[in-house]
C-alpha cells in the first residue's frame, strides 16, 4: 500500500536535480531519485495538469491528510481499514461496495 498526494504541476519544485523518468506503461511515467533510485511520482495523462508524489517522500508526510481510498478492489485480504473515507474499485467515481 502507498499514499500518493495530487499537486497541481506548477506548484512543485525540486530542490536539486529533476527525477529520471521511466516510461512504465502507455500514458504513464513515473519519477524517481537519480541517485538512489526511491519512488517519487506518478504522472498520467488522466491529470495532465497534476503531479502525484509519494507521501513517504516528503519531508513532513503527517501533513498529507488522505480523502479516499482508490484501486480498493487490489487491496491485500488482511488488510484492515478502520476509517469512513470514501473507497473506490479504481479511479472511477462511483464507490466500492463495502
Amino acid at each position: 500500500m502507498v499514499t500518493w498526494a495530487g499537486y497541481e504541476r506548477g506548484s512543485v519544485a525540486w530542490p536539486e536535480d529533476e527525477p529520471a523518468y521511466h516510461a512504465s506503461s502507455s500514458g504513464v511515467r513515473r519519477g524517481f531519485c537519480p541517485t538512489c533510485g526511491t519512488s517519487l511520482t506518478y504522472e498520467g495523462e488522466r491529470w495532465p495538469d497534476e503531479v502525484h508524489l509519494m507521501a513517504a517522500t516528503l519531508d513532513d508526510p503527517a501533513s498529507v491528510t488522505p480523502e479516499r481510498h482508490v484501486y480498493w478492489d487490489e487491496h491485500l485480504p488482511w488488510l484492515e481499514v478502520e476509517d469512513s473515507l470514501p473507497r473506490f474499485p479504481t479511479t472511477g467515481l462511483a464507490p466500492a461496495e463495502n
